[in-house]
């Protein structure tokens, strides 16, 4: 799901629970997806209240040289049970793990080294067995960091080496933390802060996940590059704006079309933000290239609004999320119309994260409860539908599910769902998910065209 739902409660519980005897108050959630994101300096002068708080702030003896140990323990179990027209189910029950170990060097304010380690392990019956689902231990993070401020409180950053990276929009650019083996790049990003607005470009390659010990590389043949501008907006509270390029070169590239090189451009305009009622997320794309020496031309439209009611009681937060997604319109045809999503998160297609956007046209009503300040209760029933009738439907990492021939029509299916998490402590964080995938028209003629049921749950201890 999508991480966005529990940042306000869990923001609003790490606020409570963290305050220290003193009076002084840590930060509202010094916790982030991505270890690499936390700075733990305020504990020089912040009383150490928490368990773990000797190993966020080790002090180096020298002047603000410091080391910062951090940790993810994440185990969820994971079961699908697709149905059979004969009445018979098959079913695939597994459990996935993960473990992240990361190590943060700063010496001052301006340099520090961040590194850290990733395994996952998948144990049980898995019938299709995912490349992210495995990858006993490999470095998953590793680089130096140099931050120059430059006059008044503008600020140049410079990261090189191994790292996650979001540019320009999380929908295109994501390390997909909902993934057993999160994604990293080899690269460097630069950015110039200022104080309302922000600057950065990337130039990196994605690390290919191998099934042995510290034997991930950098594959050459998934290079990608970008620039971003983003700016504070005129309305709504902590609303921006931004502009963003990416280019991506690929060596091989797989569509309904079939196989070749594709080098592509992504032009996006974006608008999000968030006030005392309203929040709403919207990306605009446009693409351009070629594709197996043929010219590219696709689009996308990705929009989420939602309104909560602060006055009522579980505060509830109604939402609706719209995606559009062109898809091929003549596989005999040279030039290519399907979408590319680069490098996603996997969100498109609810709590499964089953469907990659490509030809792909979403509607996605919700409702969210708060019963307690640290548990968030969500129901959503996500429908879908091919954009291209001449077009097939497509995984989040490209890969082409079901051909425009396995149906008929533009209906995929409908795929409602049931979520809730609860932040039990500031480490701990327990999730369930249960849904059920309603197959459509265009699914008659596939193994699941009387659809299927999931379930996960995932226990999460960070450190």
């Amino acid at each position: 799901m999508r991480a966005a739902l529990a940042a306000p409660a869990i923001a609003s519980i790490l606020l409570a629970l963290t305050a220290n005897a003193s009076g002084q108050t840590r930060p509202a959630n010094p916790y982030r997806t991505n270890a690499a994101e936390e700075d733990w300096t305020f504990l020089k002068t912040v009383p150490k209240t928490d368990i773990w708080d000797p190993l966020k702030y080790i002090d180096l003896g020298h002047d603000d040289w410091t080391l910062t140990l951090s940790g993810e323990i994440r185990y969820r179990p994971e079961a699908f049970r697709v149905l059979s027209p004969t009445g018979t189910a098959a079913r695939d029950g597994y459990l996935l793990q993960r473990y992240l170990f990361g190590a943060d060097v700063r010496f001052g304010p301006r340099f520090r080294v961040f590194s850290e380690l990733q395994g996952g392990i998948v144990n049980g019956k898995l019938q299709t067995p995912r490349p992210t689902d495995q990858n006993p231990i490999d470095v998953h993070q590793a680089f130096f960091e140099w931050r120059q401020p430059v006059r008044n409180q503008d600020q140049f950053v410079l990261t090189a080496g191994r790292q996650e990276i979001e540019i320009g929009s999380s929908r295109l650019i994501s390390a997909s933390p909902g993934l057993n083996v999160k994604r990293s790049f080899d690269g460097v990003v630069a950015g110039y802060r200022r104080a309302t607005w922000n600057l950065v470009g990337a130039a990196a390659e994605l690390v290919s996940l191998k099934t042995g010990d510290f034997d991930d590389t950098p594959n050459s043949g998934q290079k990608f590059w970008g620039a971003a501008l983003t700016r504070n907006g005129p309305t709504l509270l902590r609303s921006q704006l931004g502009i963003y390029y990416l280019g991506i070169d690929n060596r091989e590239s797989t569509y309904v079309q079939g196989r070749g090189p594709e080098v592509r451009h992504t032009l996006g305009l974006k608008w999000n933000g968030s006030g005392s009622h309203v929040d709403l997320n919207y990306d605009s794309l446009f693409q351009w290239g070629h594709f197996a020496d043929a010219s590219i031309a696709a689009w996308a439209f990705a929009t989420e609004t939602g309104y909560r009611f602060t006055g009522m009681p579980w505060r509830p937060r109604v939402s609706a999320r719209s995606d559009v997604a062109s898809g091929d319109r003549d596989a005999a045809a040279p030039s290519l119309q399907s979408f590319n999503p680069l490098f996603p998160g996997n969100a498109y297609s609810g709590a499964i994260g089953l469907l990659g956007p490509t030809n792909l046209t979403d509607l996605t009503p919700a409702l969210t409860v708060n019963p307690r300040q640290d548990l968030i209760v969500s129901f959503e029933a996500p429908s879908y539908w091919r954009t291209s009738i001449a077009d097939g439907v497509y995984s989040t990492d490209l890969r082409v599910l079901a051909g425009p021939n396995a149906g008929s029509g533009h209906y995929v299916g409908t795929n409602p769902g049931l979520l809730a998490v609860w932040q039990a402590t500031p480490h701990l964080q327990l999730q369930g998910v249960v849904t059920r995938f309603l197959s459509g028209a265009f699914l008659e003629r596939t193994f699941i065209a009387e659809g299927f049921g999931f379930y996960s749950f995932t226990a999460r201890y960070r450190f």
